[in-house]
């Protein structure tokens, strides 16, 4: 019974011996297969916007053209915003903003509103603000400069 149980025990150990084995350490790549990791998305600064695709009844393209409206939103990296509009009597619309990631999606919140998805053009002077994934609007701006 003694022979038994120590076979059993050695056995165990020498299983558990070889599944414990450390992985083989991979070589290191060679400096040419490096990729570069991606520049962080900068939206702070002055954006003008050039159109609004919106949704549901009222779909259609709006721009400064065919609404008389110009608007510039500014994003500071203290993360707040200012939208202000050349349109008559049409107030300032400020206050805070949270950047963050949903799905691997970038994402932006104003104020307590619904979340936006936002994308950055490569050369960082394009702005696109989406709500599209809630079935609204999405809105283009190019970086001031």
């Amino acid at each position: 019974m003694k022979k038994i149980f120590l076979l059993s025990i050695l056995a165990i150990l020498i299983f558990v011996g070889f599944a414990k084995k450390p992985p083989k350490n991979s070589k290191a790549k060679p400096i040419s297969s490096w990729v570069e990791p991606p520049k962080p998305k900068i939206i702070y600064g002055k954006w003008a916007w050039i159109e609004t695709d919106c949704c549901g009844i009222r779909h259609g393209i709006s721009n400064p053209q065919n609404t008389s409206d110009e608007i510039e939103l500014e994003i500071k990296s203290d993360n707040t915003f200012m939208e202000v509009h050349t349109k008559k009597n049409t107030l300032p619309r400020a206050g805070n903003i949270i950047l963050f990631k949903e799905n691997n999606v970038d994402m932006i919140q104003f104020n307590d509103e619904r979340s936006a998805q936002y994308f950055l053009s490569n050369n960082n002077d394009t702005l696109i603000i989406s709500w599209k994934h809630l079935e609204l609007q999405t809105e283009k701006y190019i970086r001031k400069k």
